[in-house]
């Protein structure tokens, strides 16, 4: 099984270059209007479909990729930061119930995904100050994106 999701974007070529830089690898399928994505790493099938000015998009949504050991979180922020995409530093931080060394970017759309690895788990939701700063959205992205956590 393989989870598949399709988003709306505004620019199909800004957005290939993002996603290209994130998997490390070209999409499978691409046309003046659409653009597949089958990384194998992780599994999953990523398509986006280029909708009208002024269309909604989903950028409401909270997104990300949780990566299994530190080199392969390592070799992603290098590659993104390489790439201009990294739109908040790696941190430490608890964020539901998690110890978590992560990292945020922006896709071309406005897009938000978190890029992490789970340390541990924590007893508390969002660390020492009980306040959620994990999953909101950053002054730059903010008006692009609104977000909920967890």
């Amino acid at each position: 099984m393989r989870f598949h999701s399709s988003l709306p974007v505004r620019n199909i070529d800004r957005t290939v270059a993002f996603y290209s830089a994130l998997f490390g690898t070209e999409p499978v399928q691409v046309r003046s209007d659409y653009a597949k994505f089958l990384p194998g790493t992780p599994d999953i099938n990523l398509t986006f479909h280029a909708v009208e000015p002024g269309a909604d998009l989903l950028t409401g949504l909270h997104l990300g990729f949780e990566f299994a050991d530190q080199p392969a979180l390592d070799e992603a922020y290098s590659r993104m930061k390489a790439a201009g995409w990294v739109t908040e530093e790696r941190d430490r931080s608890v964020c539901c119930y998690a110890n978590q060394d992560k990292f945020w970017i922006t896709d071309p759309s406005g897009y938000r995904w978190e890029l992490y690895r789970l340390v541990n788990d924590a007893d508390s939701k969002f660390g020492d100050t009980g306040e959620s700063t994990c999953c909101k959205p950053s002054q730059a992205t903010a008006d692009h994106a609104s977000s909920s956590c967890c």
